[in-house]
């Protein structure tokens, strides 16, 4: 049996998040279009389909009291400014970083809300997608909902 060091870990750890500064950011029929500038290959679109989001949030910055929050659903608002933070099937976590863009993080959120057929939108409190327990949870209840809703 191969044993994975404690820096492959890291590695594949730090491989799951992954940060976009994007020049534009648009949506798509079924996912999330990012144009992102590479070094080598010059402008790149990456793609995150709707149907493997399980979490999505924005992550602003509040102005009162310089600290980063991930507000709850009914705390968003169009005009937070920050980043867009999207956790897959996989438990990966892209964070898009809009402070650079037109459109706030948190008009972003809203209109992408509306894409999005199956996932927890708004950070959660009571859930930690983190927690291998909450994660399986959350699936289960992704998945309860798409039967549902056939």
């Amino acid at each position: 049996m191969e044993m994975k060091s404690r820096r492959d870990g890291e590695m594949e750890k730090r491989s799951r998040n992954l940060v976009y500064k994007p020049e534009k950011v648009r949506l798509g029929q079924k996912e999330l279009l990012v144009w992102e500038r590479d070094p080598e290959k010059g402008l790149v679109c990456r793609t995150i389909p709707y149907d493997t989001m399980v979490l999505v949030y924005p992550e602003v910055h509040d102005e009162k009291t310089g600290e980063t929050i991930t507000p709850e659903i009914h705390d968003i608002r169009k005009d937070m400014k920050g980043s867009l933070i999207i956790w897959d099937l996989e438990r990966k976590m892209f964070r898009i970083d809009l402070s650079d863009q037109k459109e706030s993080a948190g008009t972003v959120f809203i209109r992408l809300a509306r894409h999005i057929p199956f996932a927890f939108l708004g950070y959660t409190p009571w859930i930690q997608i983190q927690n291998d327990q909450d994660f399986r949870q959350m699936l289960k209840m992704i998945a309860l909902n798409k039967e549902l809703n056939r």
